[in-house]
């Protein structure tokens, strides 16, 4: 299959797999997607998965006395932020796939079969939406951030005013103007 294609590319017709020799094996690679116009993008916080990212869909399909089962993976790229630098960071959502499409499906357990079509795009988006990080993304490795605290941080070395820590972050300097009003009592007391 064509990559960038349009979404119908994840329907698989069932006559595939009720010939004499059945073609079982379905690799596609299209582009990331919304399942129905008004779905939100494949998104988890932070982490997201671009609309013109590609997902890999790599999967054998096996008719059984239930339905059809899908099995193999799917993978695609998602992007973020680093939580400490807040550097542009990417990773690899791969998910291991191993489903049941019946005509009668069980909320949460198994997904809805057609009588020509198994619609793959519900169990993909599902599936890279579980794999996605939920919570704090960091760079790969620490030195990555330091070497950024150290350009954009600065470094406080000759610094005139010993009461900031060796970690201050200068980009909070506004707020030490802040004066609160039981600051300003607390001061006039002591002088």
């Amino acid at each position: 299959m064509k990559p960038g294609g349009p979404v119908p590319e994840l329907r698989v017709p069932l006559e595939r797999l009720q010939r004499l020799e059945p073609l079982r094996t379905w690799e596609v690679v299209v582009e990331a997607f919304r399942v129905q116009e008004g779905d939100d993008p494949l998104r988890v916080g932070d982490v997201s998965v671009a609309t013109e990212q590609t997902v890999r869909v790599e999967l054998i399909l096996d008719q059984v006395r239930e339905g059809v089962t899908a099995t193999g993976v799917v993978s695609t790229t998602w992007t973020g932020e680093c939580s400490r630098c807040l550097r542009p960071v990417e990773g690899t959502a791969t998910a291991e796939i191993e489903e049941l499409f019946e005509e009668n499906p069980s909320e949460g357990e198994s997904y809805p079969l057609d009588e020509e079509f198994i619609d793959l795009k519900a169990m993909v988006r599902e599936a890279i939406l579980l794999e996605l990080p939920v919570g704090v993304v960091r760079c790969s490795t620490q030195e990555e951030c330091s070497q950024l605290s150290s350009e954009h941080l600065g470094t406080l070395e000759g610094d005139e005013n010993p009461e900031k820590p060796a970690s201050y972050d200068p980009r909070w300097a506004p707020l030490d103007a802040l004066v609160f009003e039981n600051e300003e009592d607390h001061q006039r007391d002591q002088e």
